[in-house]
């Protein structure tokens, strides 16, 4: 058998066969890692537990439970604190327009079609400016400066996509 195997052995720390155990303390004879690991075993394993005081699990118990009780109070005051909050911004932002929504809602609505048609005009404008700027880009700039930074940007969201997996490792099924 080789060293690999032996301590594997002595790290998953379980029940070793007869004819293994002479084998292990043949090895152990031979090599200093898997002595002083097999040492190390031997001195957790007759380390003395300190046993708890007694009543400690009915005092986490309760204090779990406080602890639990505290965190829904302040997750339902903090709820109110939101709703609330909405509610008053919702009022605060209507306020402006609810004469004129209550005495002429024609005019509201022609408003909000108004502003509705102006913004989409502004979007196709900016969206056909972009088209130009683009075209006449396309043209200026040697389609290999184009290529170069293409492969770089790409690059660059790589790593960037490999520092974030390595930052947040997820736990991994089995």
């Amino acid at each position: 058998m080789d060293h690999q195997h032996f301590e594997e052995l002595l790290l998953n720390d379980e029940p070793i066969a007869r004819e293994e155990n002479v084998a292990l303390q043949a090895h152990l004879r031979v090599c200093p890692k898997c002595a002083a690991l097999a040492q190390a075993n031997r001195a957790l394993n007759h380390v003395v537990m300190a046993a708890p005081v007694s009543g400690f699990a009915t005092r986490f118990q309760v204090r779990l439970a406080a602890r639990r009780k505290a965190q829904r109070r302040r997750y339902l005051f903090g709820g109110l604190i939101l709703f609330f909050s909405a509610v008053g911004l919702g009022i605060w932002l209507a306020l402006p327009i609810l004469p004129t929504a209550l005495f002429s809602p024609s005019t509201l609505l022609t408003a909000w079609a108004n502003t509705l048609a102006s913004t989409l005009s502004l979007f196709q404008a900016v969206v056909e400016a972009g088209g130009v700027i683009l075209r006449v880009m396309a043209r200026f700039i040697p389609s290999e400066t184009w290529f170069l930074s293409l492969s770089f940007f790409s690059l660059l969201t790589f790593g960037w996509m490999l520092s974030i997996q390595k930052v947040a490792r997820l736990p991994q099924a089995i």
